[in-house]
């Protein structure tokens, strides 16, 4: 095992005393995602660490994405920022994303072929494929394609047009007319926005290569948190009704549950602390 070193200033109490930087910097996270704001000296404080360190801890976490530098301290990152940019929502509510990823994964079949689009969300479903072992996985986000064509026994067809830093993706003309040559038994996808019982983005060009992926599959899956609905969006991806399963987290408000069972999809409940402590 290699030698640590670890950081330990000060005589400090309780579990956080002489934390390794990685685990301290993941406490730092949490705490900063718990009081959306601190300062340099309250870490300091609270870790028993100088004010150098926690300077040189936050400057890494920013620079990982998982939290915001403000001046004389650090906040948490917001949905709308985190949105601008694929390296803050890949941090964003992930456990989350990996409860639903877990849960997606599990309608995967074996020897199929599947396609997945390039959210955060879905991207968690990259950790399961080898475990639920498809023939073939079609993407179009650069994060899957690299950790896919690390899989010995899995094929990958990466679909390829304009790069796009934002959300680490192709997207574009180029992408739809290659999926439009392909199929798929199952395309699983997710999106920024639900209203009206349809799937909306922001963004024209995600939109429509969204409309594309899901075009070439036999079945459709959304994987999906509850903060998505009744939010704003533009561009109509697809209608809740085409969809065949949605997972999604139990934090939905009762009516739009049963709103959405009514349309047809099968609905995969994934059961979170969330609910268990409001």
């Amino acid at each position: 095992m290699a030698n640590h070193e670890f950081d330990v200033e000060n005589d400090a109490p309780g579990s956080i005393q002489g934390l390794h930087p990685e685990l301290r910097r993941d406490e730092i996270t949490a705490h900063v995602n718990k009081v959306r704001s601190t300062r340099v000296e309250e870490l300091a404080e609270l870790f028993s660490v100088s004010a150098m360190t926690i300077h040189r801890d936050l400057d890494y976490l920013a620079k990982e994405g998982r939290i915001e530098r403000i001046r004389g301290g650090a906040r948490a990152i917001t949905a709308r920022l985190a949105e601008r940019d694929v390296r803050l929502r890949r941090h964003l509510n992930s456990d989350l994303k990996d409860q639903l990823a877990a849960t997606a994964a599990q309608l995967i079949e074996r020897n199929s072929v599947i396609a997945l689009d390039d959210s955060t969300t879905v991207g968690a479903i990259g950790a399961h494929l080898e475990e639920r072992e498809p023939s073939t996985v079609i993407t179009h986000s650069l994060a899957l394609m690299g950790a896919v064509s690390a899989m010995a026994h899995i094929d990958m067809v990466g679909l390829g047009g304009q790069y796009y830093a934002e959300t680490d993706s192709f997207l574009g003309s180029i992408v739809d007319e290659q999926a439009q040559r392909l199929m798929a038994d199952a395309v699983f996808v997710s999106t920024t926005a639900i209203k009206n019982n349809a799937l909306l983005h922001p963004d024209a060009e995600a939109a429509r290569t969204k409309r594309s992926l899901l075009k070439m599959g036999r079945r459709k899956v959304l994987v999906v948190d509850s903060s998505k609905f009744e939010s704003a969006g533009i561009y109509h991806v697809m209608d809740l009704a085409e969809f065949d399963d949605v997972v999604i987290d139990d934090g939905l408000d009762e009516a739009l549950l049963n709103q959405l069972q009514g349309l047809g999809p099968r609905i995969h409940i994934v059961n979170t602390s969330a609910k268990a402590q409001s």
